[in-house]
């Protein structure tokens, strides 16, 4: 189903294949079919500093990679000479509680050490000038475009950064103006693709040009890296 909606010079764009699903009479959310509905979101505790984690999980959920049952459930086993056993190992067993969170790059070679049969993963860093952001933006619609998600490390003005999981944007007059994500810091209503909105050139040509909106919560922001993940 092709999740695009135009109103006016209005397109909101999101990835294919994910809907917002009832199953026995009950409401499952965001989710992504893979052979059965697979609930999407998840949310961090409040005691780590893992959403880039949370987020990398739940990007590997949406590309049909892991299911929702793997990754919530804190009993599942892999075998440790497999793929998604060296996959848990590393980010799970390795790390344990994740208080400082990752850089995307580190992502990329862990997911190269452990996971590289499965997917390839590139990321990418931004300044905060025009001309990177600009760039940063161009990268996330192109995804986006391709049906594949993409994550982003926004960097707050009042110091400190957190991970999310872009499914989507809002294009009016020619321009991107909003990215609609899955963000694992807060909970996502069942009736609704995002939970986070970061609104584009809020305050173009300041160093903080984007706003990032989530629940009860308004922060300036840039965007510092993304990280494209591909099945293979």
């Amino acid at each position: 189903m092709n999740k695009t909606k135009k109103t006016n010079n209005v397109m909101i764009r999101l990835i294919d294949n994910i809907d917002l699903v009832w199953k026995n009479n009950q409401p499952l959310g965001c989710c992504i079919h893979n052979r059965t509905w697979q609930k999407i979101a998840l949310q961090q505790g409040d005691m780590d500093g893992a959403c880039a984690v949370y987020s990398l999980m739940m990007y590997l959920i949406a590309i049909k990679v892991l299911t929702y049952a793997q990754v919530k459930n804190l009993n599942t086993k892999f075998n440790g000479q497999t793929s998604k056993g060296r996959l848990f190992k590393e980010f799970f067993e390795k790390e344990g509680l994740c208080r400082n969170g990752f850089y995307f790059s580190t992502i990329v070679e862990k997911l190269k050490h452990s996971f590289s049969k499965e997917v390839s993963a590139v990321s990418s860093n931004y300044n905060s000038t025009d001309f990177d952001q600009s760039n940063a933006v161009q990268q996330i619609k192109e995804a986006i475009d391709d049906n594949c998600p993409i994550m982003i490390a926004e960097v707050f003005k009042g110091g400190g950064a957190h991970a999310i999981l872009a499914v989507g944007y809002e294009f009016c007059n020619d321009e991107l103006t909003k990215i609609f994500c899955l963000d694992p810091g807060y909970p996502i209503a069942d009736y609704s693709y995002w939970n986070t909105v970061i609104r584009i050139n809020d305050a173009k040509g300041k160093v903080y040009s984007h706003t990032s909106i989530s629940d009860k919560q308004m922060n300036d922001i840039y965007i510092d890296e993304t990280l494209r993940i591909r099945k293979r």
